[in-house]
């Protein structure tokens, strides 16, 4: 996790308070959990004293992918401090933005942002929204993403809840990040206080990722190309309206007309 804004590659930034451990990220009994404790960490990527750990997983340098629906069902844990998250990064690790914010829960908000970072590292801009009406702490909830040229659509539970149609919408490879982070007093979510449950757990029963064949892709990328339209075809003229035949006239005709 090593890319513009961090201080190294197992510690974000001043946002956060906690250190990337390898054993805080788990499998068992079919599930993926991406653990936090309040734990004294030495830290030495980069140097310094840290008073949570954090489980990461990431998918850089080993799995990217340029537009496509990607899902996850999972479980979310809560309290103050809390900060896991399910995003995209960009593959060329000396640009940001752009940043895909899946599904990122602000645990002392009870709020689950869906956001798409877009502009340049000095101006960045968010095209945000969230929602504090669903359960995510005690339930199992699927979300997704579906992205393809211009346009982003977020989904939970097969409900779309965020639509983005913008030029401002990433066309670079991107690759998956699962987080489940601390949240400095600076962070989002607040700094952890004595309600705050620990160890705690972000919990991931599966990550999918679907993408359409690439002709299919480049179609939607493309203006499809103006056909000219064929000539109308020349109206025959319509027949001359038969006239009412005229009543019959009597008349005696010479014997050489008749038939």
């Amino acid at each position: 996790m090593d890319f513009p804004g961090t201080h190294g590659p197992r510690y974000h930034n001043e946002y956060y308070q906690s250190y990337t451990l390898d054993d805080d990220v788990i499998v068992r009994d079919g599930l993926l959990r991406l653990r936090t404790e309040r734990r004294s960490v030495s830290g030495e990527e980069p140097i310094g004293l840290f008073d949570y750990s954090q489980g990461l997983v990431s998918t850089a340098d080993k799995f990217t992918f340029t537009y496509g629906y990607v899902e996850i069902r999972a479980k979310y844990p809560g309290g103050k401090g809390m900060w896991p998250c399910f995003w995209l990064m960009p593959q060329d690790g000396s640009s940001w933005p752009p940043e895909f914010d899946i599904a990122e829960y602000y645990g002392g908000q009870h709020k689950m942002h869906h956001g798409l970072a877009y502009g340049t590292m000095r101006e960045t801009k968010w095209d945000s929204s969230g929602d504090t009406q669903t359960d995510f702490v005690n339930n199992w909830h699927i979300i997704a993403l579906e992205w393809t040229p211009g346009k982003a659509v977020w989904y939970v539970d097969g409900v779309a809840c965020k639509t983005v149609i913008a030029d401002y919408v990433p066309n670079v490879p991107m690759y998956v990040l699962l987080s489940n982070s601390v949240s400095s007093r600076l962070g989002p979510s607040g700094a952890p206080d004595e309600n705050t449950v620990f160890p705690n757990d972000f919990a991931i029963d599966y990550v999918r990722v679907y993408q359409p064949p690439a002709a299919l892709i480049l179609a939607k990328a493309e203006p499809a190309p103006s056909i000219p339209k064929a000539p109308e075809p020349v109206k025959e003229p319509a027949p001359a309206a038969v006239p009412e035949p005229a009543k019959p006239i009597i008349a005696v005709l010479p014997a050489t007309a008749l038939p």
